[in-house]
C-alpha cells in the first residue's frame, strides 16, 4: 500500500515541469486512522542518487511496533531508471510479513513504444516453508513504470500547463501484475506544513487492471515549486485509512 501511496503521463515528452531530479532523502510518517485511533503506524525513507546516465532510488518502510497486528508495513523497493526519459531498467520489491517472504525482480527493456519485463518471483509461505521461484513475461504498449519509479516520474509532469480534471495514464508493472496508473490533476490547494501554508498541486491516482479499478483512489499533494516534494498522500484500507506525511526539512 505504501508503494502506491508514496509513488500520465503518456510519454516522456509530457515532462517539463521539473527539468531534472536531484539527490535527496525524503522521510515520512505513516498515520493509521480508524474511529478514535489516529496514530503513527509506520515510517518510510525514500532516497534518490544520480549515477552516471542513471538514477538509483530506494524505499524502506516498516511498522511501528504497536501496529503489527493491524496493518503490515515492512517493504523494501529498489529501482534503476535512465536519466533521459526516466525509463526503468531494473526493479526489486522485497516484503517480509509474519514469517512470509516475497521478492520480485523485474528487468525492463523497451523498443519504441513497446515495453517488456522479465519478472522473477521468489516466495516463501512461512519461515519453515521452501523458497519457490517462478518467472513470467510482461508486455505493454506506451510508457511503462514500476511502483517506485512512478513516484519520481509523476513529479516531472508540467502540472501548470494542465487543466483541472485533466488526466494522464501509464502502464505499471509490479510482480506478476500489469496495471494502468491514471493520474488526474485537480488544481492548486494550500496545505499546512511545518507551521506554514504551502502551495501544492492536488492530484488523484487510480489503478485499473483489465478495465476494473484494482484499488480505492489515492490522493496526493505535491509542493508547487522546483522540488516537487510530496507532502501528503492518503488512501483507504479495507478498515480505516492511511496517510503518509512528509517529515523532512520544511520545503
Amino acid at each position: 500500500m505504501l508503494a502506491a501511496l508514496v509513488m500520465g503521463i503518456t510519454s516522456a515528452r509530457a515532462q517539463s515541469g521539473l527539468t531534472s531530479l536531484v539527490d535527496e532523502t525524503l522521510t515520512y510518517d505513516v498515520i493509521y486512522k480508524w474511529g478514535f485511533i489516529n496514530k503513527v503506524a509506520g515510517y518510510a525513507t525514500m532516497t534518490l542518487r544520480g549515477d552516471g546516465d542513471y538514477y538509483r532510488a530506494s524505499l524502506f518502510a516498516r511498522n511501528a511496533p504497536w501496529a503489527n497486528s493491524i496493518y503490515s508495513l515492512r517493504d523494501t523497493l529498489y529501482t534503476t531508471m535512465t536519466r533521459q526519459g526516466l525509463y526503468p531498467t531494473e526493479y526489486t520489491y522485497i516484503a517480509h510479513e509474519a514469517g512470509k517472504y516475497k521478492k520480485d525482480v523485474l528487468t525492463f527493456q523497451h523498443s519504441g513504444d513497446t515495453f517488456t519485463a522479465k519478472a522473477v518471483r521468489y516466495k516463501r509461505a512461512s519461515s519453515k516453508a521452501p523458497l519457490t521461484e517462478s518467472t513470467i513475461e510482461l508486455e505493454a504498449n506506451g510508457m511503462t513504470v514500476d511502483m517506485l519509479s512512478s513516484f519520481f516520474y509523476l513529479r516531472t509532469l508540467d502540472f501548470d500547463s494542465m487543466q483541472n480534471g485533466e488526466s494522464h495514464t501509464v502502464n505499471i508493472f509490479s510482480g506478476s501484475k500489469k496495471e494502468r496508473l491514471k493520474i488526474t490533476y485537480l488544481g492548486h490547494q494550500t496545505l499546512p506544513s511545518g507551521g506554514r501554508d504551502i502551495d501544492t498541486y492536488y492530484i488523484n491516482f487510480t489503478f485499473t487492471r483489465r478495465g476494473v479499478e484494482s484499488s480505492a483512489p489515492i490522493q496526493g499533494w505535491i509542493t508547487a515549486d522546483s522540488r516537487r516534494i510530496p507532502l501528503k498522500v492518503e488512501g483507504r484500507l479495507p478498515v480505516g485509512k492511511v496517510r503518509a506525511l512528509y517529515t523532512g526539512p520544511n520545503p
